[in-house]
């Protein structure tokens, strides 16, 4: 006896909202921080976490030019706690700010350093 109302076509999945298609992807700043690593002047590394920083608060400093201020929000402990206070992070000489700043860009999403960060994470 056959059943006429099997099909073998594939029922199509119900449709998944814009901001479930956004979580799934990962376009959500990450709450958790990222190792990272810096080499200092005499050879030696020094590890730290990143902590990504979500749009809003990104642009801001961003758009304040201030080097020191990203380095402060971005740079961290394993708890997402600030290490650098804003003047600290202004003392630094500026070889190792930019080299911070750029770490800081990178965990943000910006240049070749963080599409090779992404791939890292298996979303390249």
């Amino acid at each position: 006896m056959s059943k006429t109302n099997e099909t073998t076509e594939a029922q199509p999945l119900p449709p998944v909202s814009i901001l479930q298609a956004f979580t799934n992807a990962g376009m959500f700043a990450a709450k958790d921080v990222q190792p990272d690593t810096i080499e200092l002047p005499d050879g030696s590394k020094a590890h730290f976490f990143v902590r990504a920083l979500p749009d809003t608060e990104f642009r801001n400093l961003y758009a304040s030019g201030d080097r020191a201020k990203l380095i402060s929000a971005t740079i961290c402990d394993e708890d997402g706690k600030r290490v650098l206070t804003e003047k600290q992070a202004g003392d630094l000489k500026p070889k190792v700010a930019a080299s911070l700043q750029s770490i800081a860009l990178k965990h943000a999403g910006f240049g070749s350093d963080a599409d090779a960060l992404q791939e890292e994470a298996g979303n390249g």
